[in-house]
């Protein structure tokens, strides 16, 4: 009898973990920081993109993507995030993001990326549609340093164009 309730009590435990990992949802988040840096005059961008995500967007765009190189996969990223991301300055002049490297690691994918600071800036703003066209739920979240201080936005579809003001409070 004992052996039988110890078995229950598996099958129990072992049914209601198969229903929790039936019932979870898969998050789609990317996450970038932008550090501002005064002392050489740099933008300095690192996009942090989860693997899963990236591997769905080259399967949309390729088919099957398991057997590309980081050389073959690149730019076709490169063209991604040049054409989901952007800076302008308080003028609204596009600030130029010049593609510095990529690491393309089991679970995260990280892209580098740098412009130069204007001088005299108060005032940034952030286009950042990454993955917004492959998932309705895609969030995106900026952080932006610039003298100590961090001002976070977070993107989500119909909310893919922000302001960071450094004037004061933000």
């Amino acid at each position: 009898m004992r052996l039988f309730f110890k078995s229950l009590t598996v099958v129990i435990i072992f049914t209601l973990c198969g229903v929790q990992m039936g019932l979870a949802h898969r998050f789609y988040a990317s996450f970038t920081q932008i550090d501002l840096r005064q002392k050489n005059r740099t933008i300095e961008i690192t996009h942090r993109l989860f693997t899963h995500d990236v591997e769905d967007f080259l399967r949309s765009k390729l088919g099957n993507s398991s057997s590309l190189t980081n050389a073959e996969i690149e730019p076709v990223l490169k063209e991604f995030v040049e054409g989901s991301f952007a800076l302008f300055d308080g003028q609204g002049v596009r600030l130029p993001l010049t593609w510095v490297a990529m690491d393309y690691e089991i679970d995260d994918v990280h892209i580098y990326q740098e412009a130069p600071l204007p001088r005299d800036l108060l005032e940034l703003t952030i286009i950042n549609r990454l993955f917004m066209d492959l998932f309705d739920d895609q969030k995106n979240t900026v952080n932006v340093e610039w003298n100590e201080q961090i001002r976070t936005r977070i993107f989500v579809k119909g909310n893919e164009q922000q302001k960071v003001s450094f004037r004061g409070t933000d």
